[in-house]
Formats: structure tokens, C-alpha cells, sequence
């Protein structure tokens, strides 16, 4: 018989095990009840009589015997007297001798007349013993134990294995089941093979780590491959029940996988894996949203007949109960102190870690860690975690300045700095900008582009492949944070780093630096000028047309008029030399203060804008768009004009159903003669904003042989479109208060 003395557990895990435990022992159904404030009531049964027999855990176990038994007398005797339950069934996880039972019936007898029994640790553990199929249902009791630990592994095939088997019973006591876990399990049964995909940080390892669990638990070895699908074959044993798993399989071995050889292989042991999925398992892993990680490796499921669509689950996002949970193990198996602990249970603080942006496991573990909390009072505590969420230098300063080298750390800087999801392509190229710079000759570490990103892409980089696209993001945001802070203090450092990315996306970062009080004007004006005048170095050569426009609009108002006036003579021609970007608001800002200033050619600037597709055009720009033909107009080029408001007016008769909204136009109920004035009255009102004035022949061109009846028949009808709003905002809630019903403690 295993001896447990339960700390594995959380309260309301042990609150299930008592309930599961006494309704097997007495043969009857015991009700159990979402966690919260339960008056004394874990567990109910109505008996014949129509009386309740009631079922109370405690689960105290920093907490000394007499300390709990002091509060039986003092808390939880009125609540039993006042509940006048037939039967009182109190079950602890403490050790109880012969005297602690009495003392404790003797308590709840004084001011209860109902049948009192008390249980504790040595009961559960007899019970556990005749019940195995409850003690199988909770593994976090049994995983730990001496005989089992053994078995799982020497179940590990190698050193590494047995390395990782360790590890994930270690951290077993912190799991969350999500739905995720059976959603995968059910795969691996039908099939024998799952890949978990998803973004960085989002589970796709710890989910892997609890099919593992499950199966190993069940007798089946693991092996754990590390390199190559050939340490699988190697490992294959024909006869004995195996899972294997392959951790982000893809991002280790992309340029493998581009050869067509490690592709194949894959598929070819997937099959075989199939061949015997009653007792072969195979887990693998990617960080990609979508398996699209080469062309070779999809020709290689398609040409094997495997659609690997079947095997694969996506992790999109944790809900907000998830988080709860994982916050919930990570305070209770913390051994914070009880005023740490209640820092976060006032006023609900741990709503506010759970919705935060940066939440993460890894925080959740720092911040979590009385180790680390030495210096801490618990009443800078909050600070100390509002600190962690916003700006969490900590978490990220050890693998960023101590597991990086000089060329890691500044990819990583160049991506995070940059646009979001940039391409490889463009990486590279910003990268070998970077490198070539003369500030960075001293650099020591791996220089080669594609073995410094494999490397980060295990770590603080996430790879992603859509579309055949390959692009890159920082792993989580706080790392973007932790990275502002960290150059908004090397000004000259960020500088040098900017001038690599060359993009938009830097006026920005250097933009929101400064609102966000980082850096002050002084150095981002300073930061500006620099970017501007390395563009005007290079003589714009592959300059973005946008970028080039921002920076000048940002330093407009910074600098003196003479200087704007300058900058916007060389801008210009370069600007202008090319077709404008698909994003081109900058730009066309630009343009206009520089035909106002008379310092562009109108015919040149009418030929750039005829270019332009109006289809395309974001409502910023349509706006500018109308700006600028105005401006044309009157300066004599009223033809530009003209040919501008016919395709206005052509584009809006495209588009009716998504420029006015539904719930402008039916305002005054079923009068369909209102919501044609009304109709009338959006369409001119919106016209107006694109610079376009409108008389009632426009309108009715545009709204001629447009069907608005039919539009508001669809809008009145009940659709389960509208009643979905306010049912997901009830959802919300719902979820909200079953957070605070985790977080609710009886004392």
C-alpha cells in the first residue's frame, strides 16, 4: 500500500479525491460543487430520510494540527450546527491519532446533534488501496511515489530520456488537464501519431509532457529524440510499448527538412508507427501555426497518401480559466508566505496577472518563487509582480545576456525592433546590414545568419511558416519590453540598431519610446535626425518610400522650418522616383505639404496618384486621396479632380454593404422611407469625408437599383448572430466569477 501524505494535491483536488473516495466507500452518489465560498459543504447526499449527509475537507497542510483543530472549534462547529446535517463526514489530510479523532468529534458534538465522523491521512491511504481505479484517476498522488518513479524510468531508454522523464514528474504537480490533453490523447489513439502546433509559449511542451506521462504511466517506454528521426529508428524495438517524442521537430531540423531526405523519413516513420499505433506513439512538436515549414516536407505527407491534417492539434490561446489555473498550482505548491499570498487575493489581484499581456508560465514560475522573493517584503510584493508583468528585465536578462552571444543578441534586437513577423528573407538582409556596420566589427560568436537563428529559434525567437512565408517574432512581449529598457539606457546602441532595420516600423518604436517616457525628446529628436541623414548617406538607394516620408513628417514639427524645408527637397525626388508602397498615408501626407509649399511638380504628383488603386486605399488614405485632388484642383487640374470623383463614386456603389453600417441606417425601426433619407445622408456625410461634395443625382447613381429593403428585412430578422454578443459577454462573466470561485478560500 503506497503512503501519501497528499501535498501534491491542492485544496480542491483534494476536495474531489475525499468526495470520489467516500462515495466508493459507502456505495452512494455524493454531489460536489464548483469551487467557492461552500459554508461547510464539499460534498452532499440526500439520504432516504430527505436529510443531508455532508462531506467537509481539509486540506491544511502548512498548517499544525492544533492550529486546524482551533479552527474547527472556532469557524466550522456553528457551520455544521447550523446545517443540522444527518451525517457529518470531516475528512483532513493531517495524520490523526485515536485522542485527535475524539478531540475533534468532541468539538462538533457539543453543538451538533448529528452522526460525526472524522477521517484523516492514514483512512485515505487504506481507501486508496481498494480503490485503484480512483487513485489511477489521480496522478499527481502516485507519479512521485518511490515503486512507480522507478518504473517510469527505467521505462526512459536512455540518459536523456530518463533526464526529461524526471523532469516531467517533477513538474506534474503544476500540470492544468486543459480539454487539449483528451483532444490529443483521442488523436494518438485513432492514429498513433500527434503533432501539437501552436505560438511560442502557449503550452505545446507542457501538453506533449502530459500524453507522455499518461502513456508511460501505462507501461510504455520513452524515447526522446533529440537530433534526427533516425534516433527513433535506432531506438525501435518491435515488441515492447514505445512513445516517442520529437520536440519542435521542424525548427531544429528545417534545412534538413528542405533537403527532402529528413521529410521523408518522418512520414515513412509515421507510417510505420501507424502500422502499430496499439502500442507505438509518436508526439511531435512545432512551433509553426501551420506545418507549411518547406515544400519538400509537404510533398512528402501528400506523396505518402498521409494527410497530416487529421494528426495535427492547434493551441491558438490559453483561456482566461486556464491561466487561472496555472496561476492557482504555481501559488499553491509555491510555499509563499500567507501575507504573499494574500497581496494577491486583495481586491482580486489575480485577475489583473491573469489578463495581463505578458502572462506567461515562465513569469508565472518567477514571480511565484519563494526563492526568489528573499528581499521582498509582502508589502512591495504587488509592486514587485507589477514590475515582472510590465517590464520583466529579470525573467529575460540571464538567457539574453548569458546564453547568447554578440551576433544572438543582436538579431534578436533587430527583430524585436522591427516590423512584426519579418520574412527571412528580409531578416537576412538586415542582418548582414547590421554585421558590415563598422560599430559592430568587435562582435565575437557565431557571425553565420542561419546557425545564430536556429539557435534563437529555440529559444527567444518563434519561426513561423504560413504560406510557404518563413517570418520571425520575439517569443513573447515582455521580451520586446525587457529590450526597450534595456537600449532606451544605450541611446547610440539603439541607434545603430535602427539604421540597420531601415522601416517604418522604427519611427514608432522611437515614437512610443518617448510617450512611454523611455527616452526624452531631446534624444528621440537626435535619434530621428540620425536615421534621416544615414538614408540621405546612402542617397536613398533602396529606401523605403514610406519610412523616408514618416521621418520627415515626425521631425516637421521638431525642428526649425529651414531645416524641414531642406528634408523635404531631397525627400521628395527619392519618394517620388517610385511607385509608392502599398502603405502609403506617409507619403501622401508628404506630398501635400509639398505641392502646398510649391516645392513638387503638380504633373508629376497627378501622374503618382493616377497610379494609385482606390480599392485598396484604408480610409486614412482616401481622406489624404481627396486632400490632395482638392489641392490639385485648385491649382488648374481639374481633369485629376474629376477622374478622382468617378472613381470615388464607382467604388462606393462597389461597396454599400460594408461602408455604412447596418445599425446607422435602421435607427428609426421598420420606415423604410427614414432609412432611405438616412441611407442618402451617410452616403453624402462619408462622400464628404473623402473630399468629395455630393448633390442627390450622385446619390442616386450610387444608390440606383440598390436592394434596401431586402438589406433591412435581414437586419430585423432574429439571427443567432445577435443573440451571440450578449451571450458571450455572459460567457465572460460566467468565467470571471468561476475565477474568483477558484481563488475563494475558506478562512
Amino acid at each position: 500500500m503506497n503512503e501519501y501524505d497528499f501535498a501534491r494535491l491542492h485544496d480542491k483536488e483534494f476536495e474531489a479525491l475525499c468526495t470520489s473516495l467516500l462515495s466508493a466507500k459507502l456505495g452512494v452518489h455524493f454531489e460536489r460543487f464548483k469551487p467557492g465560498r461552500d459554508n461547510g459543504v464539499d460534498g452532499r447526499y440526500f439520504a432516504p430520510s430527505g436529510r443531508e449527509w455532508i462531506i467537509q475537507a481539509k486540506h491544511w497542510v502548512t498548517t499544525p494540527l492544533p492550529q486546524l483543530i482551533s479552527h474547527l472549534k472556532k469557524v466550522e462547529a456553528a457551520k455544521v450546527a447550523k446545517l443540522n446535517p444527518e451525517r457529518y463526514l470531516l475528512v483532513l489530510s493531517h495524520p490523526l491519532s485515536r485522542a485527535d479523532k475524539e478531540k475533534i468529534c468532541a468539538i462538533f458534538n457539543s453543538s451538533a446533534s448529528c452522526q460525526v465522523e472524522v477521517f484523516g491521512r492514514e483512512d485515505l491511504n487504506q481507501w486508496l488501496a481498494t480503490h485503484k481505479d480512483i487513485e489511477l484517476n489521480f496522478f499527481k498522488l502516485w507519479i512521485n511515489s518511490a515503486g512507480v518513479l522507478y518504473g517510469l524510468l527505467n521505462n526512459a531508454i536512455c540518459g536523456r530520456s530518463r533526464a526529461m522523464m524526471d523532469d516531467i514528474v517533477d513538474k506534474s504537480k503544476i500540470y492544468v488537464r486543459t480539454p487539449n490533453v483528451e483532444a490529443a490523447a483521442a488523436i494518438l489513439e485513432q492514429l498513433g501519431t500527434v503533432i501539437i502546433t501552436g505560438q511560442a509559449g502557449i503550452g505545446k511542451t507542457t501538453l506533449a509532457e502530459q500524453l507522455i506521462l499518461d502513456y508511460v504511466s501505462k507501461g510504455f517506454q520513452l524515447a526522446c529524440i533529440s537530433e534526427n528521426i533516425g534516433e527513433a529508428e535506432q531506438a525501435y524495438h518491435p515488441e515492447q510499448p514505445q512513445v516517442f517524442y520529437f520536440d519542435d521537430f521542424l525548427g531544429k531540423n528545417y534545412l534538413e527538412a528542405l533537403s527532402g531526405h529528413e521529410g521523408s523519413q518522418i512520414v515513412t516513420f509515421i507510417k510505420r508507427i501507424t502500422r502499430h499505433k496499439t502500442f507505438k506513439k509518436f508526439i511531435l512538436t512545432s512551433r509553426s501555426t501551420i506545418l507549411n515549414q518547406g515544400r519538400i516536407l509537404n510533398d512528402a505527407f501528400e506523396n505518402h497518401h498521409i494527410d497530416r491534417n487529421e494528426m495535427e492539434i492547434k493551441l491558438s490561446s490559453l483561456s482566461r480559466l486556464d491561466k487561472a489555473h496555472i496561476l492557482y498550482n504555481h501559488i499553491w505548491h509555491s510555499e509563499l508566505s500567507p501575507d504573499h499570498i494574500e497581496e494577491l487575493h486583495e481586491n482580486k489581484r489575480y485577475r489583473d496577472i491573469i489578463e495581463h499581456g505578458n502572462f506567461n508560465p515562465r513569469i508565472i514560475q518567477f514571480i511565484t518563487d519563494p526563492q526568489r522573493l528573499d528581499k521582498v517584503p509582502h508589502l512591495e510584493y504587488w509592486a514587485y509582480i507589477n514590475d515582472m508583468l510590465e517590464n520583466p528585465e529579470k525573467i529575460w536578462e540571464h538567457p539574453f545576456d548569458s546564453q547568447l552571444d554578440d551576433y544572438g543578441r543582436l538579431l534578436v534586437a533587430l527583430v524585436a525592433f522591427g516590423k512584426s513577423n519579418v520574412s527571412e528573407v528580409e531578416l537576412a538582409q538586415i542582418y548582414a546590414r547590421a554585421i558590415a556596420l563598422p560599430a559592430h566589427a568587435s562582435m565575437t560568436g557565431k557571425r553565420d545568419f542561419h546557425v545564430a537563428i536556429r539557435h534563437l529559434s529555440n529559444s527567444l525567437l518563434n519561426r513561423q511558416i504560413i504560406r510557404n512565408r518563413v517570418s520571425f517574432e520575439t517569443f513573447n512581449p515582455s521580451l520586446n519590453d525587457f529590450l526597450i529598457h534595456r537600449y532606451a539606457k544605450q541611446p547610440l546602441a539603439l541607434e545603430t540598431i535602427l539604421k540597420c532595420i531601415r522601416a517604418e516600423a522604427v519611427v514608432g518604436l522611437v515614437i512610443n519610446m518617448t510617450h512611454d517616457k523611455h527616452i526624452n525628446e531631446t534624444t528621440a529628436t537626435q535619434l530621428l535626425k540620425s536615421l534621416f541623414a544615414h538614408e540621405e548617406a546612402l542617397n536613398f538607394e533602396e529606401s523605403n518610400s514610406e519610412y523616408i516620408a514618416r521621418l520627415c513628417l515626425e521631425l516637421s514639427g521638431r525642428t526649425s522650418n529651414l531645416e524641414n524645408f531642406e528634408r523635404i527637397k531631397v525627400a521628395i525626388p527619392a519618394i517620388m522616383s517610385k511607385r509608392l508602397p502599398a502603405a502609403y498615408s506617409s507619403c501622401l501626407k508628404l506630398l501635400i505639404v509639398a505641392a502646398r509649399a510649391e516645392t513638387i511638380c503638380l504633373e508629376r504628383l497627378t501622374e503618382v496618384l493616377s497610379e494609385l488603386n482606390l480599392n485598396a486605399a484604408n480610409e486614412t488614405e482616401l481622406q489624404l486621396l481627396g486632400e490632395a485632388f482638392n489641392l490639385l484642383e485648385l491649382h488648374g487640374h481639374s481633369d485629376a479632380s474629376e477622374s478622382f470623383v468617378e472613381s470615388i463614386q464607382e467604388m462606393m456603389m462597389d461597396s454599400l454593404d460594408i461602408r455604412i453600417d447596418d445599425s446607422d441606417i435602421f435607427t428609426h425601426g421598420h420606415d423604410l422611407i427614414l432609412a432611405q433619407r438616412t441611407f442618402n445622408t451617410l452616403i453624402a456625410e462619408k462622400l464628404l469625408e473623402w473630399g468629395v461634395q455630393s448633390d442627390q443625382a450622385m446619390i442616386s447613381e450610387i444608390t440606383n437599383g440598390y436592394d434596401l429593403e431586402g438589406r433591412m428585412e435581414a437586419y430585423f430578422t432574429v439571427e443567432d448572430e445577435e443573440e451571440y454578443i450578449p451571450q458571450q459577454r455572459s460567457q465572460a462573466s460566467m468565467e470571471l466569477a468561476d475565477i474568483d470561485d477558484l481563488f475563494q478560500r475558506d478562512r
